[in-house]
């Protein structure tokens, strides 16, 4: 969660999915086919308008809503002091305490307390109710607008989120991340270090990797393997090229090959991983029993006495993933003590108390502490509400635990 936009993804055991299908633009938040499809190879994550810089309003209905428009970095947030007026989740977490109006981007960044409360006062007085009230309801609104969209991410690709760990990052991801993993059933979040600038960080650390593909048209139990064979050499063929020019080292080339497959007379295509080695005769029934497997995590069911048909092969080249060595740190003190308090707005029965700071810095591996409290850190905060704990595990990772989940 950044400043304009909200994204999440499934990952399982370390790998993301990839698509060649997405979309751009949706008229209709969520539903598919309202946007302008894009047919390129992108992670497999969802996007939607909700980052700090979402503008909080009344709709037509009277109802309160929260983005898909965004105050952007200029003019930004009210509280950004540069000529913003209209409220946005950044003013929201201000006033409810989560943000350290002194302490933003590290300290080189100073927030406007009164023109929040200014910009927040105006969508109070629309609904008639309190600031404190109206920012809490921009905070809870946001989260389930994060966690409704994570739903239907999952529900469309069959799986259950039971049992999944939710990763924050982002400067605002750590601020919001329990209040969406409860709403979404999950009892754990995940803070990373650098949380805060983690989609740069890990664009950094990406292998190189190219993606290739050939239609071939064919019902699986007519399809030719010589010409597939053929197919997939030209692709590795070229794919080595461009690695090799990329100065790439022969021995870290990673070959991946699939399949886009479908049920005659279906309209969409699922990704399919084809067998490593020279397709033969017997290959047939390995890729019917991957289609068989794919559909049935996705759809609960085969259709039995269906033929399957064949539309693309596809092929993705890389480099090798880099060796990410733990991330040396100075290690806090073994009893570290608050950087001071802060009086917090939280949900429910909890209302406004005051919470422990604490320098993200100056905490050891193996400190654990339940909550309230907050953890900052140059890049983000990370808030951790009365019914979470905290604990800090090895190279400084943040683990916070729902309690009674």
């Amino acid at each position: 969660m950044g400043g304009t936009t909200a994204k999440a993804i499934l990952g399982q055991k370390g790998e993301f999915s990839v698509t060649t299908e997405s979309e751009v633009a949706r008229v209709y938040r969520f539903k598919r086919g309202s946007g302008i499809p894009l047919l390129v190879p992108v992670l497999d994550m969802i996007e939607i308008g909700a980052g700090g810089g979402s503008i909080a309003k009344v709709n037509a209905l009277g109802l309160p809503s929260v983005g898909p428009e965004s105050a952007g970095s200029e003019p930004g947030p009210a509280s950004y002091g540069i000529g913003g007026q209209n409220p946005t989740v950044t003013d929201a977490d201000l006033l409810l305490g989560y943000l350290n109006a002194d302490y933003f981007l590290g300290g080189q960044m100073i927030l406007d307390v009164k023109k929040a409360e200014d910009a927040i006062g105006h969508l109070a007085e629309n609904l008639n109710v309190s600031r404190e009230k109206a920012a809490l309801g921009v905070h809870e609104l946001v989260n389930e607008n994060m966690a409704n969209a994570a739903r239907v991410h999952a529900a469309e690709r069959g799986r259950d989120l039971d049992g999944y760990a939710l990763v924050a990052t982002g400067g605002a991801g750590p601020v919001h991340a329990c209040g969406v993993a409860a709403r979404l059933g999950l009892r754990r979040v995940v803070v990373p270090p650098l949380a805060g600038v983690g989609s740069a960080f890990g664009l950094m650390l990406a292998p190189i990797s190219f993606d290739y593909a050939r239609s071939y048209v064919t019902r699986l139990s007519l399809v030719d393997p010589d010409r597939v064979n053929h197919l997939y050499g030209e692709m590795v063929r070229e794919g080595r090229a461009v690695l090799r020019e990329a100065h790439v080292p022969e021995s870290e080339v990673r070959v991946m090959r699939s399949a886009d497959i479908r049920y005659v007379g279906q309209g969409h295509e699922i990704k399919v991983d084809i067998p490593e080695g020279l397709l033969a005769s017997h290959s047939i029934p390995v890729i019917q029993s991957a289609f068989d497997s794919a559909y049935t995590r996705l759809y609960g069911r085969v259709c039995e006495g269906v033929p399957i048909e064949i539309i693309h092969w596809r092929l993705s080249v890389s480099g090798a993933k880099p060796d990410v060595q733990v991330l040396s740190r100075t290690s806090g003190a073994s009893n570290p003590v608050p950087k001071g308090h802060r009086d917090v707005v939280f949900g429910g029965s909890y209302g406004r108390t005051s919470v422990p700071v604490y320098d993200r810095y100056s905490l050891p591996d193996g400190f654990a502490s339940a909550g309230p409290m907050i953890v900052e850190e140059a890049e983000s905060t990370t808030v951790i509400p009365p019914d979470w704990s905290v604990g800090v595990q090895s190279a400084g990772h943040l683990v916070l635990t729902r309690k009674g989940a």
